[in-house]
């Protein structure tokens, strides 16, 4: 068994993620007790599918696996979006939903480090991740996760106190 630990964002503003990895499933938890959500992936050479968050407020994670590369939906056909990453084996690099509505990955793993920035140089957050698991795309695929809660859950709460 392997494990995906760390931090998406900085220490106010950010989510920490814990995951273990073993047996072709990825199971662990987005956030704390409060405001955080479950994670379950199954996944084999060719594809990944899961879900992200609970029964209510989830979203479907649907991944096609080809070499270096992961891409499908996050969240369904309707309000969800795409996802593209791929890797050289070190770098990862790609894009969550559109090109105006989305944030990109760019992501460097190192000796069990996972590093980098998802969303841009601006609005973006710093990634912290150890693990010691050996495939640098499931590494990144729980970053971008994180980040991706992380966006989905903020959006959810500032809806409910506009106005």
């Amino acid at each position: 068994m392997s494990s995906i630990s760390g931090r998406v964002g900085g220490a106010i503003g950010g989510f920490s993620v814990y995951c273990t990895v073993a047996d072709g499933v990825i199971a662990g938890r987005i956030g704390g007790l409060l405001r955080g959500g479950d994670i379950r992936l199954e996944y084999d050479s060719s594809r990944i599918i899961g879900r992200l968050g609970g029964l209510v407020f989830g979203k479907d994670v649907v991944l096609a696996r080809r070499d270096n590369t992961l891409q499908g939906r996050l969240g369904g056909a309707i309000a969800g979006k795409d996802l593209f990453l791929e890797t050289d084996g070190l770098k990862i690099g790609g894009r969550v939903g559109g090109e105006v509505i989305g944030f990109s990955a760019d992501l460097l793993v190192a000796q069990g480090q996972l590093r980098g920035r998802l969303g841009g140089v601006v609005f973006g957050h710093d990634v912290n991740i150890e693990t010691d698991e050996g495939d640098p795309l499931l590494a990144a695929l729980i970053a971008v996760l994180t980040y991706y809660y992380y966006q989905e859950t903020e959006n959810r709460h500032s809806h409910h106190h506009s106005g």
